[in-house]
């Protein structure tokens, strides 16, 4: 958070600002701070007004890592496990800077191709449709990388649920949101009409609610127009 409201303030403050990214959770070193976008939330949904504004360099301190609590690791884990569907390297026997420099590795090449996310750029968003529906209907207790685990496990199934998937597929998902000690499940009922609205107002869905969704070409934005399929994937994270 602290990266994207920097950044997004550098960048509108006498029409630009430089600025050096010192991100000190792994959430942060992994995915918010590299990459040039910033977002501000708005109280119809996450990072509705945002900019594209590189930094002049991102510095990363492992060390900082030490002083964390658990539940920011796993935010930072939720972050590492997408990293497993967009052509990263298995990383689950890797030490910690291993894995933080291959997550960075793998970002960087896909906006190096599309800086503005007209593209590709898209597939970074892997199970953050629902992920920010689901913060935006808890107020926010739930944490981002929380919620990105839940939503990658339900991307999977909606992927199962339009054949663009196996189950062995699916049970992989689970292998590895499991490996790295993340709920796949909320745990609690939710309102999912109201969760299903809040799809269509996510920043992908352009023409109707887009997922970004596995399959044998890779991970891909999906128009989705079955909200049959939508809620019946819900049952299974809920």
């Amino acid at each position: 958070m602290v990266t994207d409201v920097a950044a997004f303030a550098a960048s509108i403050y006498h029409r630009g600002l430089n600025v050096i990214n010192v991100p000190t959770t792994l959430l942060g070193m992994v995915d918010a701070a590299i990459g040039g976008k910033t977002g501000v939330n708005l109280p119809e949904g996450k990072n509705l007004i945002g900019t594209f504004w590189q930094p002049k360099a991102v510095i990363c301190d492992i060390d900082t890592l030490r002083t964390l609590p658990e539940r920011e690791w796993k935010c930072g884990y939720g972050e590492v496990a997408k990293y497993h569907f967009l052509g990263a390297d298995d990383m689950r026997e890797s030490g910690l800077i291993d894995t933080v420099v291959e997550c960075i590795k793998v970002k960087t090449s896909i906006v190096a191709e599309d800086e503005r996310e007209t593209g590709n750029r898209a597939i970074l968003n892997y199970g953050h449709t629902l992920a920010h529906a689901l913060e935006l209907e808890n107020k926010f207790t739930l944490a981002h990388g929380e919620a990105v685990a839940v939503g990658i496990r339900y991307a999977a199934q909606v992927a199962f649920y339009l054949g663009r998937i196996g189950e062995d597929r699916v049970a992989y998902h689970e292998e590895i949101l499991n490996h790295y000690g993340l709920q796949m499940k909320l745990g609690k009922r939710v309102d999912i009409d109201r969760i299903i609205s809040l799809f269509s107002k996510d920043k992908k869905s352009m023409d109707g609610i887009t997922f970004v969704l596995d399959g044998d070409l890779g991970v891909e934005p999906v128009l989705v127009q079955d909200v049959n399929i939508l809620m019946k994937a819900m049952e299974v994270v809920q």
